[in-house]
């Protein structure tokens, strides 16, 4: 989107928070960016972005709209479009699993990253430093 466009939808963020590693933060990032400026332009009416655990693969990211559905068969691997490229990429460096399905009542769409990373924790205030 543009500083143009308007938007009259909503947006909703829901996540656990946790600490990546650069290596997985950075690409998840672009990854949501690109799923998140598609929604927009894509979808109509609300977005929802979500980060949670998964029991299965570690995490799950995951971004739906309320648009038109996703065609049957559509196949990301077909897609000719940067983005989806851009979004199958940064998902194979991560290790991860690149799941769309259509989203709830089977209206718009769902976009979901399945990954696994380590849990960086942050350091102690009280940590030695040499």
């Amino acid at each position: 989107m543009s500083s143009s466009d308007t938007c009259t939808g909503k947006v909703s963020v829901e996540g656990s928070q946790i600490n990546l590693p650069a290596f997985t933060a950075i690409p998840l990032g672009f990854i949501a960016n690109e799923l998140i400026t598609n929604a927009a332009k894509y979808g109509k009416g609300r977005i929802a972005i979500r980060l949670e655990p998964d029991a299965e693969h570690g995490y799950a990211l995951s971004i739906c709209n309320d648009g038109p559905a996703l065609p049957d068969g559509f196949d990301p691997g077909a897609s000719k479009g940067l983005g989806m490229k851009i979004v199958r990429s940064f998902t194979d460096q991560i290790g991860g699993e690149l799941r769309i399905e259509r989203g709830a009542d089977g209206q718009g769409a769902r976009f979901t990253v399945l990954f696994s990373a380590p849990v960086v924790q942050p350091l102690s205030p009280n940590a030695a430093t040499s």
